[in-house]
C-alpha cells in the first residue's frame, strides 16, 4: 500500500524543521546562543522529534514481506537519503562552494557532524529497521505480538552491531554516535504507530494518553529549567537523562499540538497547511537552508541576550525561511534536479 499523507504528522515534521532552522540561526548569528533557555528548548526537541516522527510514519509504509519487498525498501531509502547526502556533500559543498574538505572522504566520514549527518543517520537506522522487520516476519509469520518482540530484539542486535563498528572505527565514523543516540527515538515512534489504534480504542486509552502528555510536559519543563541538555556530559547517566527529557518534550508537544491542529478555525487551518508544506519538504529545507543562512548572517556576532542579537535572529530567521521556500519551489520545477538533489520522483 502506498504511503498516505497525514496532515498532522506532516505538520509536526514541519514544526521540527522550523526548530532546526531556528537553532542554526541562533548559533550562526549570535554569540552564546547555546547557553540560552530558548536554545535549550529548541535543541531538546528538533532532532528527537524528527526521528520520533520518522519511526511513527512506518505505519503507513509498504510491508516488507519477502526479499523483493526488502530490496525495494532499501532502494527507496537509499534514493531518499543516501543519494542526497552524496550529492550535497561532494558536489554542492565540494564543487559548487569549493569546500575542499568535502573531497577528503576519510575526513568527511569521521566528521559527519560538519555536514548532512542526519541523512546518513536516518539511512543507517532505516536499514537496521528494515532488516529487523523482514527477519521478524520470517521468524513469526502469523503472531503479531511475537513479531513485535522479534523486531525489537533484532533492532537491539542491530544497535549492538553499530556499537561494535563504532568501537572499532570510532564513534565519530559515519555519525555512529548520533545514530545510536537517536535510534531509540525512531523505534519509540514505530512502537506507538503500531499500537496507537489499540491504545485509543481501549476503555481508558484516551485518558491514559492525556495523562501521559500532562506528565511528560511537567517533567520536560522541570528538566529544561535545571539542565542545559546541549552541555551535559556524554556519560551513561547523562545520556539517559538527556534522552528521557527530550522524549518527554516530544510527547508533550505532539500531544498538545494534536488538539490545536484539529481546530476548525480558518487561522488554525492556514497554520496547519503551512506547517504541513514545511513537513512535506523538510528534507529539501534541511539541505538548502544552512547555505542560505550563511549568505545573510553577519561576521560580527552580538550576544544572544542583547536587543541587536534578538533582532538579528528574528530577521535572519524570517529571511532564511523565505529564501529557502523560494529556492525549494524553484528547484522542484525541474524533474531531474528534484531527483538528483532531493531523491524525489514527484
Amino acid at each position: 500500500m502506498p504511503e498516505e499523507r497525514n496532515q498532522f504528522v506532516d505538520s509536526m515534521r514541519g514544526v521540527a524543521m522550523l526548530l532546526v532552522v531556528l537553532g542554526h540561526t541562533m548559533t550562526g548569528c549570535t554569540a552564546g546562543a547555546e547557553e540560552s533557555f530558548l536554545f535549550n528548548i529548541v535543541w531538546s526537541l528538533q532532532m528527537p522529534l524528527f526521528f520520533l516522527i520518522s519511526g511513527y510514519v512506518t505505519r503507513y509504509s509498504r510491508g516488507i514481506s519477502d526479499g523483493a519487498g526488502l530490496w525495494a525498501y532499501c532502494k527507496r531509502r537509499t534514493l531518499a537519503y543516501l543519494l542526497p547526502w552524496i550529492v550535497w556533500s561532494f558536489f554542492v559543498r565540494g564543487v559548487v562552494f569549493r569546500e575542499s574538505a568535502y573531497w577528503n572522504v576519510p575526513w568527511l566520514l569521521w566528521h559527519m557532524d560538519t555536514g548532512y549527518w542526519f541523512l546518513a543517520s536516518i539511512w543507517t537506522i532505516s536499514m537496521v529497521f528494515g532488516l529487523s522487520v523482514f527477519a521478524a516476519r520470517k521468524l513469526a509469520k502469523d503472531a503479531t505480538i511475537k513479531r513485535q518482540i522479534f523486531t525489537t530484539l533484532l533492532y537491539l542486535v542491530g544497535m549492538g552491531v553499530l556499537l561494535g563498528i563504532g568501537w572499532l572505527a570510532g564513534l565519530s565514523f559515519f555519525a555512529m554516535k548520533l545514530t545510536l543516540y537517536y535510534m531509540p527515538f525512531y523505534f519509540a515512534g514505530y512502537l506507538y504507530g503500531q499500537f496507537r489504534d489499540r491504545i485509543l480504542s481501549a476503555k481508558w486509552g484516551k485518558t491514559a494518553v492525556e495523562v501521559t502528555v500532562a506528565v511528560c510536559l511537567a517533567a520536560w519543563l522541570f528538566g529544561m529549567t535545571r539542565f542545559r541538555l546541549y552541555s551535559l556530559p556524554d556519560g551513561g547517566a547523562w545520556i539517559l537523562l538527556r534522552a528521557a527529557l527530550s522524549l518527554a518534550g516530544c510527547i508533550a508537544v505532539c500531544g498538545l499540538c494534536k488538539g490545536f491542529f484539529g481546530g476548525e478555525s480558518a487561522l488554525r487551518q492556514r497554520i496547519a497547511a503551512g506547517l504541513s508544506w514545511t513537513g512535506v519538504h523538510s528534507l529539501e529545507i534541511y539541505l538548502v537552508h544552512y547555505l542560505l543562512l550563511n549568505l545573510v548572517k553577519s561576521a560580527e556576532l552580538p550576544p544572544i541576550g542583547s536587543m541587536r542579537g534578538a533582532a538579528l535572529v528574528l530577521g535572519n530567521y524570517a529571511l532564511t525561511l523565505a529564501l529557502t521556500a523560494l529556492v525549494v519551489k524553484l528547484l522542484h520545477q525541474n524533474r531531474m534536479l528534484r531527483l538528483v538533489l532531493f531523491g524525489k520522483t514527484k
